[in-house]
């Protein structure tokens, strides 16, 4: 009896080791895809610009005020190679920005707040380290404009001139846990919130660019 239990231990023990080899390296080489959720904020600093009419006399002044938060899905696939890892995203983004405009067409000055609302397609790869589930990445993202409304194209001299595509560089740090995956991101936007506005023929002088710090979570359907 005692015999048949040390075989039995003797053939249990490889098959176990074995079989947790082969699922340590399919965790290691994995393929995962699903969905995925983002919000956070547009970081932005108060910044004057001066709108001027035919005789070159400011009649406006629009003071970039802030954002309303940025919210983001779509689908996204990571690949695990051992110690490293790469990942695609495809998400719609939506975020405004804010605009306080101080006139000096009369003699009651008078602020009003106004609005520009941005829908974005943002393609974005990433690569970096992974280990124990904790990830480390950076990489680049396209951002192809889907959708623009602006109230500053009620402003006397206003004229604007939007990019289709322009480019940003990310940054996260992340956890894998289970079918979840948990993200803090900071996107750099290449390019400020003034590249498409214009006073008459000049463009404003917004230097500000719209870079967001997000939190997002992913759920893998295939894990």
């Amino acid at each position: 009896m005692k015999l048949f239990i040390s075989l039995a231990l003797l053939l249990t023990i490889p098959f176990l080791a074995t079989s947790q080899y082969s699922k340590k390296a399919r965790e290691n080489y994995a393929s995962r895809y699903g969905i995925k959720i983002l919000g956070g904020a547009i970081l932005t600093h108060p910044e004057n610009t001066y709108v001027g009419n035919d005789k070159d006399q400011a009649i406006h002044q629009v003071t970039l005020a802030g954002s309303s938060p940025q919210f983001s899905a779509g689908v996204w696939g990571q690949k695990r190679f051992g110690w490293l890892y790469a990942e695609g995203n495809a998400l719609v983004s939506r975020y405004g920005m804010k605009f306080d405009v101080l006139s000096y067409v009369s003699d009651w000055r008078d602020i009003k707040t106004m609005e520009e609302k941005f829908t974005y397609v943002d393609l974005q790869v990433m690569g970096g380290l992974i280990s124990n589930g904790f990830r480390i990445g950076v990489g680049p993202a396209m951002h192809i404009l889907a959708g623009h409304n602006s109230e500053l194209e009620t402003l006397e001299s206003y004229k604007q001139n939007l990019r289709g595509i322009s480019y940003g560089f990310s940054g996260c740090v992340g956890y894998d846990l289970g079918r979840f995956s948990f993200d803090v991101k900071y996107d750099k936007a290449f390019r400020t919130v003034g590249d498409h506005i214009y006073y008459r023929n000049k463009k404003s002088l917004f230097l500000e660019t719209p870079d967001a710090l997000v939190i997002s979570v992913a759920y893998a359907i295939s894990n």
